[in-house]
């Protein structure tokens, strides 16, 4: 049930709308839509208007140009039920009681020559001493003193080719009953094949000012509405709202046209929305089926998702309204190939069916613009829903192996999907058909490690019906990426030759090659007759994978230079001598009975003839040898004494002892005082008196010695004397 009061307030025109089309070469037809309020008191002034439109090319004015009304296009589109059709505010046969709406279309042609800015304004101008004024009733905005006159504003670039403006298939018929759910989508659509963005802008004022909205309102906040219930898609244009509030609002739809990503073109609808609150007619609603739906699948917002390649896609929206009136539906920008019907129509219970082979549909968004019209009277509900249709690529799948197994570890294999929604689900078995693993992604591409075999994966994507399959199989193949482990050899000149010992990995085949990579038949041979390095390449076959190469030598030394650095001398009989050697790093002395360490050094008596040999080595352990002889030997044994000594510390004759000519084996010398005290004994030869006794400096003197030593010839010395301290 509609109630409606008659009489109601208007404005002469509700709303219009500015496009262009591309007529041929540079020519374009401007048309100015306006939908006029038979009701408003300038109302007449419509049928003989001839607006002006302003062109810019950039910021340089270019042309202006009058619009001639297309009347065969005049048409009343009232909301209003058959019954009361004759009441409206347009006819003059009725009581003129109800709202009435009369669509008027203004074109004329223009020469654009390509340029990438151009902006055609409608600033308000009607050509007969009236402007398209905006009411003073509007709620939303701040109108100033005399109103304000509608500005609207459509750009082109057409540098790179023509372009058309879409098309909108739906006529804004703005009576809203207030409290009771709402839609509106103004059915834009792109013969060009353009992609469409939609936005609520600012109302302008004389084509680039833009209006001052009262607080809270705002462009893209148009209408109140209770909390939270009104929203505006920017992909589709479709506007849900909730009223909570009588309001005459202004709204003002833009539509922005890409091509290739770049912006072609842009295009303006306004419209004055009404707010009722004596009606309470719920517009008719239609909701996709779940249930009727093949080769798709219906998502949560409303929309049908499919694939490529889908030879059939079916599905039905069935259409009611609340009150159970007869619903009227009309349904525009049907995608090229799709069928679509309605059965039922003007009945309360009208179903749409849309059929589609997708088998040559590229992958994109495609909408279908369905407009509902109840029966109700005396102001019939009206509703635009866009139904979208994402087609995305088919599913596929293919593979690339990052590393392959190289018969050592796993195969690393990269598995890359393309087409469907961006998250998919992979499931990948074995040959057996066991469920090895299951990744979701979202990137396009997962990486994993598999053991030799045939592996099958199964693609989805979330939200899709198609799915792909795919297998792929694991082989061992590669570098095996561990050599043979061969020592290098290192063998002195003239050694004989040792063989490589190689180590390889369990029955892994052992490859020799030449320098300049020619396979050999058998393993390396060498000969140590003179210093010389011998280079190969070894490899190992594991399985069917050769290992990366490694190069083997096998060095031929020259031996070391080996030197005694001693001199044969004369020595006195049981002398001691270190002996020396350069060239090797390391050495070893023979005789062995005649060699001692002192401190890590070699050392030797001498007591008959003796010939010492030295092995020298080099760091490669190459053997040579040299050799010294000491058969000078003097049969030493002689004694002298000092008379006197000056222990002053000057390092000069500071110590007193007996001084010996050859080499003792007994020694034992006494040192008196003149009171015969003893005050110092020693039994080494080398050790001599400091001239100090019990830790003080003895007195300037004489003092007495006593000696009894045997040589090592076996000669016997005993003497005694005196000597003298001096300082």
């Amino acid at each position: 049930m509609v109630f409606f009061v008659k009489n109601a307030s208007a404005t002469h025109i509700y709303g219009g709308d500015l496009l262009y089309k591309h007529v041929s070469g540079d020519t374009y037809q401007i048309t100015l839509t306006m939908y006029g309020d038979c009701s408003g008191s300038a109302y007449s002034r419509l049928f003989n208007a001839s607006p002006k439109i302003e062109i810019f090319r950039g910021s340089v004015f270019w042309d202006s140009l009058r619009l001639v009304e297309d009347a065969l296009q005049r048409k009343e589109v009232s909301p209003v039920c058959p019954e009361e059709a004759h009441n409206t505010s347009c006819r003059s046969d009725g009581d003129r009681s109800l709202p009435g709406v009369t669509v008027f279309v203004f074109t004329a042609n223009v020469t654009l020559p390509p340029n990438a800015n151009w902006r055609i304004f409608f600033n308000g101008i009607m050509g007969n001493t009236t402007s398209a004024g905006r009411s003073n009733s509007i709620t939303n905005i701040v109108n100033g003193t005399g109103g304000q006159i509608m500005s609207l504003l459509a750009t082109l670039n057409n540098l790179d080719g023509p372009n058309n403006s879409p098309v909108y298939t739906t006529i804004p018929t703005p009576f809203y009953c207030l409290n009771l759910q709402q839609q509106y989508n103004q059915g834009a659509a792109d013969q060009d094949g353009d992609s469409l963005e939609f936005a609520l802008v600012p109302a302008k004022i004389n084509g680039t000012a833009s209006v001052n909205y009262i607080s809270p309102y705002s462009a893209t906040q148009p209408l109140q509405t209770s909390a939270g219930n009104f929203t505006f898609d920017g992909n589709t244009g479709q506007m849900d709202f909730f009223p909570d509030a009588v309001q005459r609002s202004l709204v003002v739809n833009e539509v922005r046209e890409y091509k290739d990503g770049k912006l072609v073109g842009s295009s303006m609808r306004e419209m004055t929305f009404i707010i009722l609150d004596n009606c309470n007619n719920n517009p008719p609603t239609g909701n996709l089926s779940k249930d009727n739906i093949h080769g798709g699948v219906v998502t949560d917002d409303n929309a049908v998702n499919a694939c490529t390649n889908t030879p059939n896609l079916n599905f039905n929206i069935p259409v009611r309204d609340n009150e159970n009136d007869s619903i009227y539906i009309t349904l525009n920008n049907i995608p090229k190939g799709a069928s679509a019907s309605v059965i039922g129509n003007g009945t309360t219970e009208p179903k749409i069916t849309v059929s589609w082979n997708l088998n040559d549909v590229v992958e994109g968004k495609y909408y279908i613009y369905a407009t509902y019209k109840d029966d109700a009277c005396p102001l019939a509900g009206t509703r635009t829903v866009v139904y979208i249709i994402r087609v995305y690529d088919s599913l596929e799948v293919t593979h690339e192996v990052i590393e392959p197994t190289n018969c050592k570890h796993k195969q690393y294999v990269e598995i890359r999907t393309k087409g469907g929604t961006a998250k998919k689900e992979i499931m990948v078995s074995n040959s057996q058909g066991e469920l090895i693993n299951t990744y979701i992604d979202s990137t396009g591409s997962i990486r994993d490690s598999f053991t030799v075999g045939t592996y099958y994966v199964h693609v989805s994507s979330e939200s899709l019906p198609c799915t792909a399959y795919y297998s792929f199989t694991v082989d061992d193949y590669g570098t095996y990426p561990v050599p043979p482990i061969v020592d290098d050899i290192n063998i002195c000149i003239y050694d004989e030759p040792i063989p490589f010992a190689p180590k390889i990995v369990g029955n892994a085949i052992l490859n020799w090659y030449t320098l300049d990579g020619k396979r050999m038949d058998d393993n390396p041979t060498y000969v140590t007759s003179e210093p010389r390095v011998f280079k190969w390449i070894t490899s190992q076959t594991v399985g069917i994978c050769e290992s990366v190469k490694d190069t083997v030598t096998a060095t031929v030394h020259d031996l070391p230079n080996i030197e005694i650095l001693n001199t044969p001398e004369r020595l006195c009989i049981g002398e001691g001598i270190f002996l020396y050697a350069k060239g090797g790093v390391r050495y070893t002395w023979q005789p062995d009975h005649r060699i001692e360490m002192v401190d890590s050094n070699v050392y030797t008596y001498i007591t008959e003839p003796t010939t010492y040999i030295v092995k020298g080595y080099s760091e490669y352990n190459c053997l040579n040898t040299d050799t010294v002889t000491y058969d000078d030997i003097e049969m030493c044994c002689k004694f002298s004494y000092p008379n006197a000594f000056t222990p002053n510390r000057d390092g000069v004759n500071d110590g007193w002892k007996p001084v010996v000519y050859g080499h003792v084996q007994n020694y034992l010398l006494l040192v008196y005082n003149r009171w015969g005290e003893k005050i110092f004994e020693t039994s080494h030869p080398k050790q001599y008196w400091d001239g100090t006794f019990a830790g003080k400096e003895c007195q300037v003197g004489t003092y007495f010695y006593r000696l009894k030593s045997t040589c090592v010839t076996g000669q016997e010395e005993v003497s005694g004397g005196s000597f003298t301290l001096i300082r």
